[in-house]
C-alpha cells in the first residue's frame, strides 16, 4: 500500500557536507568525503512506504549553499529534509554551520517551503534548533518515521498543527515551540 504516492517529489533529502567549513585549510585536500549513509537509510524507509525521494549530497557534487537551494527550487519537493549525521560522535555538531547557511539560503528562494532538520545535534537540542535555524521542523530521535509520518500529514492538507508525528518538535502559535510525542527507537520501525 502506498502512503505517500502522488505526481509531486514528496522529499528531498540534503546531505549539508561543509568540510571546508569544517576543516578550513585541510578540507579540499586531506579529508575524505563520506558518503550519505543516514540520507540513504532515511530514503530506504520512505520508498519502502511509497513515497518519492531523492537525495541531493552537497558534499559529493561540490554545491555551495546558493547551488542547492537553486536544486531544490528546481527540485520543489513537499518536503525537504536536513539530514545533520555523520560517521564520528560530533559530526552531527560540525556539520550544523553548513547545514544552517543551505537552510537561509532554500527559505530565501522559497519561504513557505517547509524544511525539516533532523541529526544528533538536532535531537539533543531541538528547541535550540528551532531557534537558531531557518527551519520548520526538528526531529527528536533518528527521523525515518518521522519524516513519513510529517509528509503525509503535508498531503493532507496541512491543517492545524502537526500533533500526530510523533518525534516532532515545531514552533506553533505564538511562535511557541512545541516538543516531539514520544515514539518508539526508529530500530523498531525501519523493518516493519
Amino acid at each position: 500500500m502506498s502512503l505517500c504516492s502522488d505526481s509531486r517529489l514528496d522529499l528531498v533529502l540534503v546531505n549539508p557536507g561543509g568540510r571546508e567549513r569544517t576543516y578550513q585549510q585541510l578540507g579540499g585536500d586531506l579529508t575524505a568525503i563520506e558518503p550519505p549513509l543516514w540520507c540513504r537509510l532515511i530514503a530506504g524507509y520512505a520508498l519502502d512506504r511509497g513515497c518519492s525521494v531523492a537525495i541531493l549530497d552537497s558534499e559529493a557534487e561540490g554545491l555551495g549553499p546558493a547551488a542547492v537551494a537553486a536544486k531544490l527550487d528546481e527540485l520543489d519537493p513537499r518536503l525537504v529534509v536536513m539530514v545533520v549525521f555523520g560517521h564520528q560522535p560530533s559530526a552531527s555538531t560540525q556539520q550544523m554551520v553548513p547545514a544552517g547557511e543551505i537552510c537561509v539560503a532554500a527559505k530565501a528562494l522559497r519561504p513557505d517551503r517547509p524544511i525539516l532538520i533532523v541529526g544528533g545535534h538536532v535531537s539533543a537540542l531541538p528547541e535550540r534548533t528551532l531557534a537558531e535555524e531557518a527551519v520548520d521542523y526538528a526531529c527528536k530521535g533518528e527521523g525515518p518515521a518521522t519524516v513519513v509520518q510529517l509528509v503525509q500529514w503535508l498531503k493532507g492538507g496541512a491543517v492545524g498543527m502537526p500533533a500526530q508525528v510523533a518525534g516532532l518538535v515545531w514552533r506553533g502559535q505564538e511562535g511557541k515551540v512545541t516538543p516531539a510525542k514520544r515514539r518508539a527507537p526508529a530500530s523498531r520501525h525501519l523493518f516493519s
